[in-house]
């Protein structure tokens, strides 16, 4: 008998019939289609009011909210008009050499820093106001510009709540009196506003596609892809399955969003970091937390907190999952900027060293790493997708 059988021809065609509708799904759920509606953050009730939003802009790119008159959000978040890392300028001692993060989909994380020691956005933007790395302001003289160039915007925010209408009158006529004790409350309050102005309009940005986003949705809609597209789309196989990065950069975004120990090389000036494990004491108690005086959250919706993971065999050593989209256009890799290429990132993983965190806890390694043994053009395939996010 000549050729397959009937049963085998149809089992090939049910298979590839699988195939196609496996990668389907997948295209959907890692593309930009698979992203949810930008969740809300209760404890920031100015996330979606206009008028926030429109301060937290300008905010956001004043090079005059801070000391020098030339740091800005934008000098580290925003680059030859996009908004993507600026890593021109390396991170000094204050940062203690940590890398620029994305803000690309910042709207969907819980945590933020490298350690997630901030359990809001506007909890973070505040952070880079006082260091002195950075803005280098104190929060005093924080409060005092945004007051003086910004009334307008101002007065129109605290005009829809009674309880920051009443901060800013009491921070206005302390500004002109003589008075010399300054009303702390209120201009904690209005410091907190900028923060929840800036994260306003940082969520309000929405993700750009990409390359990969391209050949997702030629993949959904039973396009064929060209020769640059299918090396694209072998690299997503190999980034799902093989080499078992989608275990932690999962989704549309590429990150859990979660904490991960990936025995990162330590930096001599750094020592041995703790990560998440330092920051979990404090973080139920951060002075603009979601459990704060300045939270606009009910405890019950503080769940993040409250539930939060406190093991020391799953926090020592862990950093921040960060997304992958704009991966291309980094230059400084790692949270404290361990690598320069993202093709040593993935001999990194590729080997999967120990670590120096296990011994300190007598065991062998923390690091969730194993061995992968990816050859030359695996890894060829795994970086033209990477350069596709």
């Amino acid at each position: 008998m000549n050729g397959l059988s009937p049963l085998f021809v149809c089992l090939g065609l049910l298979f590839s019939a699988m195939t196609d509708a496996n990668d389907i799904e997948d295209a959907k759920y890692f593309s930009i289609m698979g992203l949810q509606s930008t969740p809300d953050d209760p404890s920031n009730a100015f996330q979606r009011d206009p008028d926030a939003i429109d301060l937290g802009r300008k905010l956001f790119f004043d090079r005059g909210m801070s000391a020098s008159k030339e740091i800005a959000c934008s000098t580290c978040h925003f680059t030859n008009n996009q908004y993507i890392a600026n890593e021109s300028i390396p991170a000094g001692s204050p940062r203690a050499f940590r890398s620029v993060m994305q803000i690309t989909g910042v709207a969907y994380n819980r945590f933020f820093f490298w350690d997630g020691r901030a359990d809001s956005l506007w909890a973070q933007a505040l952070g880079p106001i006082q260091n002195p790395g950075e803005h280098n302001l104190d929060r005093l003289s924080a409060v005092q510009y945004v007051v003086r160039n910004y009334a307008a915007e101002l007065n129109k925010i605290s005009s829809t709540s009674a309880k920051y209408e009443g901060y800013l009158k009491r921070v206005k006529n302390w500004n002109e009196s003589s008075n010399d004790d300054p009303p702390t409350t209120s201009i904690n309050f209005l410091f907190s506003l900028m923060g929840k102005s800036l994260a306003a309009f940082q969520t309000s940005l929405p993700v750009q596609p990409s390359l990969w986003d391209n050949v997702a949705r030629a993949k959904i809609k039973g396009t064929p892809l060209d020769k640059a597209q299918e090396k694209i789309w072998k690299g997503f196989r190999i980034f799902t399955g093989k080499a078992r990065c989608s275990s932690c950069h999962d989704g549309p975004l590429f990150t859990d969003f979660s904490f991960h120990n990936t025995a990162m090389p330590t930096r001599p000036e750094l020592g041995i970091e703790a990560g998440r494990y330092e920051v979990l004491p404090q973080i139920k108690s951060n002075e603009f937390g979601c459990y704060s005086l300045y939270s606009d959250a009910s405890k019950d919706e503080c769940r993040h907190l409250k539930y939060v993971n406190q093991s020391i065999d799953e926090n020592f050593g862990s950093f921040k999952t960060p997304t992958l989209r704009n991966v291309r256009t980094k230059t400084h890799f790692g949270h404290a900027s361990q690598f320069s290429s993202l093709q040593q990132m993935i001999d990194h993983y590729d080997t999967a060293p120990v670590g120096v965190h296990g011994r300190m806890l007598n065991t062998r390694t923390l690091s969730e790493l194993k061995p992968i043994g990816l050859s030359s053009s695996e890894k060829e395939s795994l970086l033209e997708f990477l350069k596709a996010l």
